[in-house]
């Protein structure tokens, strides 16, 4: 009996030992099962943060930064209802991109919306940084260095560096970005790439590249180079195609110093000089040039139609000429008081004035459709979303882009 006792305890002791374990193995089993749902739970949360990324970082890089927009409401005119000020940011650039308002500072990327609104703030550490607007695309680039990125009003597309300087950059509306960079063994280098951030031209250049126009159906580029001869600057175009190492042709020299190229849509090429502008055919043949009456101050050219204003220190005068082809005669508008900017609409080639108090709108034909007051301080402006943006100092106004 005292045997079969201590055998029953034996057994009841093994069945409990065994209990006990079974339990510890079910808490573990319930602990490693919490844990990895809580993994779960924290990666999918970390997934939705990132993809949300563009929404809620922008809040968190201007937590502190001396940068605001105030919005008293909306008017017809700029009279204090609008303003953005840049404190601390009087060297700000500014471009239009897809509608919303660019705005580059020394350390941010802010991207407006057209009522005031800030929709993004990315912060850049670019020492002297550059911005180029086309369609929805903005390019900044470090003038000087080696880092340059595509950014649109939703998101930052890429970030890159160059193994060369940068010397300028520009974008085309679908994205492309070209670069100019310094070169070791040529006068320069020309470098494309995709909306994707991949390289897929390069070109060393022998001539010294002053700047590019993308073509009109893509697939190539116009450039223009400057060079000394005999004591003289004169410059050449080029047509390059991104599929051959081959010019697909090179203009005769033009005597100029070239400040800038641009494209049209029928793949004609207008090119600004400093005394004087030309324009060429798709094939390279010359249909027409202009030699400056007198100093340019200022320009303009979109969708064909160019506006150049001279300065006559002498008669105290400025004048404004508006060319509407490369075969009409230009519409000439003089005045007795400094011009502040001028403006180009797309849609319809009308010139947009702007006076320290005071905006004209001329047609092509330099016909005076209207004017507007304008009661904000500003050195030039903008066109965005059907508004003039009236670029001042330290701080941005709007008014109604007028209509007549």
């Amino acid at each position: 009996m005292r045997t079969h006792k201590r055998s029953a305890e034996r057994v009841r002791n093994q069945k409990g030992t065994k209990d006990i374990y079974a339990m510890r193995k079910r808490k573990k089993r319930k602990k490693v099962l919490y844990q990895s749902i809580w993994l779960l739970l924290l990666s999918m949360t970390v997934l939705i943060l990132y993809q949300r990324r563009d929404s809620w970082i922008p809040k968190l890089e201007t937590m502190g930064i001396r940068h605001h927009t105030n919005r008293l409401g909306t008017g017809s005119e700029n009279d204090g209802a609008f303003q953005i000020y840049l404190y601390g940011d009087a060297d700000y650039q500014a471009a239009e991109a897809s509608g919303r308002l660019m705005v580059l500072s020394d350390s941010y990327l802010f991207v407006y919306d057209t009522d005031g609104t800030q929709l993004a703030a990315r912060q850049h550490a670019y020492g002297s940084a550059m911005l180029r607007t086309a369609g929805e695309y903005a390019l900044v680039y470090e003038y000087g260095g080696t880092s340059f990125r595509l950014d649109t009003a939703a998101k930052n597309r890429y970030e890159k560096k160059t193994e060369d300087t940068i010397i300028f950059g520009r974008v085309s509306a679908d994205g492309q970005v070209a670069l100019v960079t310094s070169a070791s063994n040529c006068a320069c280098r020309l470098l494309v790439f995709n909306v994707k951030g991949q390289k897929y031209y390069e070109r060393d250049c022998v001539e010294r590249i002053v700047d590019v126009s993308f073509h009109a159906q893509g697939g190539g580029c116009y450039a223009i180079s400057t060079d000394a001869s005999e004591g003289s600057l004169h410059s050449v175009l080029y047509s390059y195609s991104f599929s051959q190492k081959e010019n697909l042709w090179t203009s005769d020299p033009l005597d100029m110093l070239a400040i800038s190229v641009y494209n049209t849509e029928d793949g004609s090429v207008f090119v600004l000089g400093d005394t004087q502008c030309c324009w060429f055919s798709a094939e390279g043949a010359l249909t027409g040039s202009f030699v400056y009456p007198d100093s340019l101050s200022r320009s303009d050219f979109s969708s064909g139609t160019a506006a150049l204003v001279f300065s006559n220190p002498e008669k105290r005068s400025e004048t404004l000429a508006v060319f509407s082809g490369s075969q009409a005669e230009p519409v000439y508008r003089t005045y007795d008081r400094s011009i502040q900017d001028i403006g180009i609409r797309q849609d319809t080639g009308d010139v947009i004035v702007l006076f320290r108090n005071q905006t004209e709108i001329l047609n092509r034909g330099g016909t005076l459709l209207g004017t507007a007051p304008v009661t904000e301080s500003c050195d030039s402006f903008l066109r965005a979303g059907g508004y003039l943006f009236l670029l001042g100092y330290d701080r941005i106004g709007r008014m109604e882009e007028p209509g007549f």
